[in-house]
């Protein structure tokens, strides 16, 4: 059992090590060394013992937040009414309300505000969630069938886009404001900290009303 609980507890200094890491600067110019550094580790193999590397670390934290988001959304997707019909405000606010709840809510949830925006400037940066195949439901039932269900027109590589683009303007405009709250310019409670993000929200519908 000591020995169980001393790989966890060197999992979790490993990742949070490398979540700060990463919210501070590429993900290529992040070394394995610093990593282990941060984390205490006098073992220079620890991170490639227990992720087998940078990489598999990287997508764990990045896969580990976005299941809390999307645990958020799958709240407000099960709230919706059973109806066929679903406006773009109720689906942006399903798409950008947990992200912001989230991302201010602890030091984690900030710090990986700004561990996506260095993530979108990666080659690795666009991801797929949108299945042509996906099988329908009244109401939705996912973040996906709710992007669908305002958009039946448009294509599946049409929706990436949007959802590319829409990715970009959400993580960056939070990532923005958090830097903004940190250095004591304003807070999204505040006046403008609401108009902003009522601005974000305005230009969202904006963009998915097609």
């Amino acid at each position: 059992m000591e020995k169980i609980n001393r790989s966890l507890a060197t999992r979790r200094a490993l990742t949070k090590a490398a979540l700060h890491l990463f919210a501070e600067k590429a993900y290529a110019e992040v070394s394995l060394l610093e990593i282990t550094e941060r984390a205490g580790q006098k073992n220079r193999n620890a991170l490639q013992y227990h992720f087998g590397s940078k990489r598999a670390l990287f997508e764990q934290i990045l896969l580990a937040h976005a299941e809390e988001i999307d645990t958020l959304r799958q709240q407000l997707i099960n709230a919706l009414p059973k109806q066929d019909t679903i406006s773009v405000e109720e689906a942006i606010d399903i798409y950008l309300e947990p992200f912001i709840q989230y991302t201010r809510r602890t030091e984690n949830g900030r710090l990986y505000a700004k561990f996506l925006a260095h993530f979108l400037r990666t080659p690795e940066r666009v991801e797929k969630i949108l299945n042509p195949e996906i099988p329908m439901s009244t109401p939705p039932t996912s973040l996906a069938e709710v992007l669908i269900t305002i958009t039946p027109k448009l294509t599946p590589e049409d929706r990436e886009q949007l959802l590319f683009v829409s990715n970009s303007m959400m993580i960056y405009s939070v990532d923005n404001l958090v830097r903004a709250e940190e250095q004591n310019i304003l807070t999204l409670d505040s006046t403008m900290g609401r108009h902003i993000l009522r601005a974000l929200h305005a230009s969202l519908v904006t963009l998915w009303s097609v």
